[in-house]
């Protein structure tokens, strides 16, 4: 019987908060600034989707990412039809973005094929194949104008596809983790200080960045606390307390089912996410969570029948429906 990781499967579940939150600017009225957590928020689901992908069973290319098309596509265009049941937007108005996945969704897809390559050809070398990955950030960075734009957004809210480079260390950060897990030795106390030191780093120096405009190219070593970021939060996440808590009947169930919406909660929280419930705060944030939830339950609901459709077998309805 295959034995999950539980670090894992918890990162998965903040994933899903982080990915709303940051998204949700126009639902804190006056204090957008607490809308964060996006790029942590990425940065953990391609952490966990390379540690369980660079564990899991070896396939040839072409079945490999027709798995992976599999999984993310039809949850893409179950996406477009709830937003045209439930927005203003016609299939007229519908870009070829919106059938192709938003920017990180192109993005995974690329990182999956450059994962099994690695995992094929380099699977003893994947802190070189780090070391790479930062190179070629460096070297993007430094000879292409991003670095002009960090002033205003920040380096994780510039539109260039620079910010999407960055995150592919974070997969393969996830896959070495996963290849070393056994020896890893997991110290709550000091993995919570050293998580903590790195997110007053990231944090601090995108603040200070946007009231001093000379020092906003600087930003691209937040990237370095980044990786520790979601280092040090898997390790925390192996917390006894946090065990007890997943191995609770209730305490599963709820991380189960939330972590595997991750994907659906990031494609659909653009439906949910409002203003309108404002004169609630800070009441309209959870409410807008439960709501994103719903719908991305909803959302994966539909997937699911979509990509049964297309299959020879019958339909599985309880598969369909399923919470997990």
């Amino acid at each position: 019987m295959k034995v999950r990781d539980v670090s894992v499967d918890i990162v998965k579940f903040l994933a899903v908060f982080l990915i709303i939150n940051s998204h949700a600017d126009i639902a804190y009225p006056k204090l957008s600034i607490l809308a964060t957590g996006g790029a942590i928020g990425d940065a953990l689901f391609l952490f966990c989707s390379g540690f369980t992908l660079f564990i899991g069973k070896s396939y040839r290319f072409d079945a490999f990412y027709k798995r992976r098309v599999n999984r993310i596509y039809p949850s893409v265009f179950a996406t477009l039809v709830m937003m045209l049941l439930l927005s203003d937007c016609s299939f007229g108005t519908i870009s070829l973005v919106n059938f192709i996945g938003r920017p990180f969704i192109v993005a995974i897809m690329i990182y999956y094929a450059l994962l099994w390559f690695v995992r094929k050809y380099f699977h003893n070398r994947i802190p070189l194949m780090f070391l790479m990955t930062m190179v070629v950030t460096l070297i993007a960075y430094y000879f292409f104008p991003y670095k002009y734009e960090t002033s205003g957004k920040g380096i994780y809210g510039i539109t260039t596809l620079f910010r999407w480079i960055p995150y592919f260390g974070a997969m393969l950060l996830g896959a070495h983790v996963g290849k070393i897990r056994e020896r890893l030795h997991f110290h709550f106390k000091w993995d919570c200080l050293k998580f903590m030191g790195c997110l007053v780093c990231f944090y601090t120096i995108q603040f200070i960045s946007k009231m001093i405009v000379a020092i906003a190219p600087y930003q691209i070593v937040t990237i370095i606390f980044l990786y520790g970021i979601v280092y040090y939060l898997y390790k925390c996440c192996n917390a006894s307390f946090l065990r007890r808590i997943y191995e609770t009947k209730a305490g599963n169930k709820v991380i189960m089912v939330v972590g595997g919406l991750c994907l659906e909660s990031y494609l659909i929280q653009y439906c949910v996410i409002t203003d309108k419930l404002n004169f609630l705060f800070p009441l309209n944030i959870p409410i807008i969570i439960v709501g994103v939830l719903a719908l991305a339950y909803i959302t994966r609901c539909l997937a699911r029948l979509f990509s049964q459709t297309f299959r020879t077998e019958d339909y599985e309805w309880g598969k369909v429906f399923s919470l997990m």
